[in-house]
């Protein structure tokens, strides 16, 4: 009967309940997925929201390392474009007061540009946790002279001699008749760590060193100082000009020297190769923990190439 009238009005065909069912479930996912994706969408903007909130708020106390300061404080200030509602404090003082300030609960991340100690892993077991270590960057230690000076290199015995004050004029190695003028990194210093261990090992300085606060503080005395000597970080290197000379090192008299380039240090054939590590009292969380990952990112690690090598480089 409905086929007959269909016919009688026009209508070839009249649908089955079948092809109405079809019909209605074709309508129904015309409009339901879109529905379906804006609610996924909407899931993932504001969950995403909600995390990148977490990370991006709050406060992070950094300190420790002078020569790492200048290239953290670079990647706290690009941290910050990037997640206004966080407040990253970076400041100075050299290593030892940075995991200091860790392991007493003062700050979230210490600056080291040494290995960490025993006796500082030690103190953290008696305080039930663990320090995370995380390499940002590779650097050398490197020994400079004024520009004037003629030396072209040296051996770490002879800095040893130098720095112990058994080596008091630079006509004694092979340089003009001039007083040797050696400045230091002052106590408490990553940078002066490592010199002390791998030059002076352990012997005191000599009584007529000057102690200075930071590598930038060294490369200006021996830029204004035709006679001083000194050494810093790769860092603070461009501060001189050309009014400093890095040395090259060799590691005995069988070794020839080594300039302190990316591939030398990279290789550790630069007798005072190091890294630069950021430190947290157990496994970093929240905002702290957003923070290091911008600084081992392709972002974080391109601000630390302009003075070290980057240890993402590295994996190229």
């Amino acid at each position: 009967m409905l086929q007959e009238f269909a016919t009688q009005v026009g209508i070839s065909s009249v649908p089955t309940a079948g092809s109405l069912r079809r019909h209605y479930l074709t309508r129904l996912a015309f409009y339901a997925v879109p529905i379906l994706l804006a609610v996924i969408g909407a899931i993932l903007y504001f969950g995403g929201a909600a995390q990148n909130a977490a990370f991006s708020s709050g406060s992070v106390q950094v300190v420790g390392s002078e020569s790492m300061r200048p290239a953290v404080t670079a990647c706290a200030e690009d941290f910050m474009t990037r997640a206004p509602q966080a407040d990253v404090i970076v400041r100075g003082g050299g290593s030892g007061d940075g995991v200091a300030a860790l392991l007493h609960g003062m700050i979230d991340i210490g600056m080291t540009s040494r290995e960490l100690s025993q006796r500082e892993r030690d103190y953290a077991g008696t305080q039930a946790f663990e320090l995370a270590t995380f390499a940002l960057a590779l650097d050398g230690v490197t020994v400079i002279v004024n520009g004037a000076n003629p030396v072209a290199a040296l051996g770490l015995d002879q800095l040893h001699d130098i720095f112990t004050g058994k080596v008091r004029n630079w006509s004694e190695l092979g340089a003009e008749d001039a007083e040797i003028l050696p400045f230091a990194r002052a106590a408490g210093s990553g940078t002066a760590s490592l010199f002390g261990e791998r030059v002076l090992r352990d012997e005191a300085y000599a009584p007529s060193i000057r102690y200075l606060p930071t590598n930038e503080a060294i490369v200006a005395e021996v830029a204004a100082r035709t006679g001083a000597i000194g050494y810093t970080g790769l860092g603070a290197l461009r501060s001189g000009g050309d009014r400093v000379k890095p040395v090259p090192l060799s590691a005995d008299s069988q070794s020839a020297p080594v300039a302190a380039t990316p591939e030398a240090i990279s290789s550790k054939h630069y007798p005072l190769s190091r890294a630069l590590f950021l430190v947290t009292a157990g496994p970093p969380s929240g905002t702290a923990k957003a923070f290091i990952d911008f600084c081992l990112s392709a972002s974080g690690q391109a601000l630390f190439q302009a003075g070290y090598i980057a240890i993402k480089s590295l994996a190229r």
